[in-house]
C-alpha cells in the first residue's frame, strides 16, 4: 500500500511540473502581443482596435474605438518577470491587471491586481480579460466587468468573446 501511495504522489508531482512547464513566460506572451501591431476590426460590429509599439518596443498601446466619441486604451508593459496591463476606461478608472495563466487553446488570462479611481460605489471596472492570438490575421478577446467593491467569482464570469480580423 505504501508503495502505491508513493507512486501516486510521484505521478501527481510530475503532472504538476508538466502543467507548469507548459505555461509560456510573460516575456513570451508580451512578444506575441507585439505581433498584433497594426489595425484590427470586429467581425460583428463597428469596434476597431489599434496596437502600437512605444518606448523602443517596451510598451504596447492597445486603443479601442467603439464609436467616434467612445474610446478606451490598455497599456501592456513588463514588470520584471510579470506582464501588466493597465486599462484606461471611458468610466474614468484605470484597473491594473497581471498575466495569470494561459489555457491549452492559447488564451492568455489577465487578472485584477489593483487600480485607480475605483471608489465610486455605482461604478464598475474591468476585472479580468483574456486574449487569444490566432496570428497572423485573427484574435479574440473577452472582458469581464464587475461593480466596484464587488467580489469577483470566476465561476460566474460572463465575459463574451469578440473576434477581430487584421485590416489589410
Amino acid at each position: 500500500m505504501k508503495k502505491y501511495s508513493i507512486l501516486i504522489a510521484v505521478v501527481l508531482c510530475g503532472a504538476s511540473v508538466l502543467a507548469n512547464a507548459a505555461q509560456p513566460s510573460a516575456q513570451t506572451v508580451f512578444d506575441q502581443i507585439k505581433m498584433l501591431e497594426g489595425n484590427w476590426h470586429s467581425t460583428k460590429g463597428k469596434t476597431t482596435v489599434n496596437y502600437a509599439l512605444m518606448a523602443k518596443g517596451s510598451t504596447i498601446v492597445e486603443t479601442w474605438t467603439m464609436s467616434p466619441t467612445r474610446q478606451s486604451m490598455t497599456v501592456y508593459t513588463m514588470d520584471g518577470e510579470r506582464m501588466l496591463a493597465t486599462h484606461y476606461c471611458p468610466q474614468g478608472n484605470a484597473p491594473r491587471l497581471v498575466l495569470g495563466k494561459t489555457d491549452e487553446d492559447g488564451s492568455h488570462h489577465f487578472e485584477f491586481l489593483d487600480g485607480a479611481n475605483l471608489q465610486k460605489i455605482d461604478g464598475s471596472h474591468e476585472h479580468a480579460f483574456w486574449i487569444r492570438l490566432d496570428l497572423p490575421d485573427h484574435l479574440a478577446r473577452s472582458e469581464t466587468y464587475i461593480a466596484n467593491g464587488a467580489v469577483y467569482d470566476p465561476a460566474n464570469d460572463a465575459g463574451e468573446a469578440e473576434s477581430f480580423e487584421r485590416v489589410r
